[in-house]
């Protein structure tokens, strides 16, 4: 995200957001017009206000300074869990998890983030999860950047820096997905799933790639510059999930 002569604007692949200072609707209407005339696939939706939503976001002009918090559509039931027959304790951990990470890059402010974050944990309660299994993912979303006491503070400067952390965090991420997309364009890119109960799974993968490359480093398919390999778990599932039969569908928006 950047900002100019009071203007924001970001940019996610092909979709680009920006807000319009300028009062001048008729001017606005003629940058956009010559976009389309340069651009004609180039589509737009405008949207006039001093608060928008923005896909699950919730944007808002707070005396001249931008505001952004997660958005929860009015419709749709609240305190519920994405859930699929199947789906287990760990991914229920890693979905709630990726919630915390989007809550952080969503909310600017740290008073709307520790209500975000509240929301999230009291979501997995209501729904049979255990204290134990709250703190732990909550623990493990602090301590990834050895900033525990963030959980327990309101320093927006604190909250700032923590928050640009996770950016770079995405960041990495985003630039290794595009690694990798080469490998999945060629079929060369394998996913190996394995059962996951208790243990040290990080040394078994780290084992695990050093095999590989011992066994297949000359090898003309499967060296290290000819694919790479993903490893992904399955959690053994409870009786109860293997009982269960349908559920509501719905995720937290």
């Amino acid at each position: 995200m950047n900002s100019s002569g009071g203007n924001i604007y970001s940019k996610y692949k092909d979709q680009v957001f920006f807000t319009w200072n300028n009062e001048n609707e008729e001017e606005l209407g003629s940058f956009l017009q010559t976009i389309r005339d340069k651009n004609p696939n180039v589509q737009f939706q405008k949207l006039i206000a001093s608060s928008v939503p923005f896909f699950n976001a919730f944007v808002e002009n707070q005396n001249g300074e931008l505001s952004t918090r997660v958005c929860h559509h009015p419709i749709l039931p609240r305190y519920t869990l994405p859930y699929v027959v199947g789906h287990s304790k760990l991914a229920h951990g890693d979905w709630f998890r990726s919630a915390l990470i989007r809550a952080v890059c969503y909310c600017s402010s740290i008073e709307n983030f520790n209500l975000e974050r509240i929301y999230l944990e009291l979501t997995c309660l209501a729904n049979g999860y255990s204290i134990f299994f709250v703190e732990n993912n909550v623990h493990h979303f602090f301590g990834y950047f050895h900033a525990d006491t963030m959980r327990y503070l309101k320093d927006q400067t604190m909250y700032d820096k923590f928050r640009h952390d996770w950016f770079g965090y995405m960041t990495m991420q985003y630039e290794l997905s595009d690694k990798l997309q080469p490998f999945n364009d060629n079929d060369c890119l394998i996913h190996l799933n394995y059962l996951y109960e208790f243990g040290p799974k990080c040394q078994f993968n780290q084992q695990f790639h050093c095999l590989w490359l011992e066994s297949f480093n000359q090898h003309a398919n499967l060296s290290k510059d000819k694919v790479k390999v993903q490893l992904t778990t399955k959690h053994q599932h409870s009786l109860n999930s293997l009982l269960a039969r349908e559920k509501s569908t719905c995720s937290i928006q």
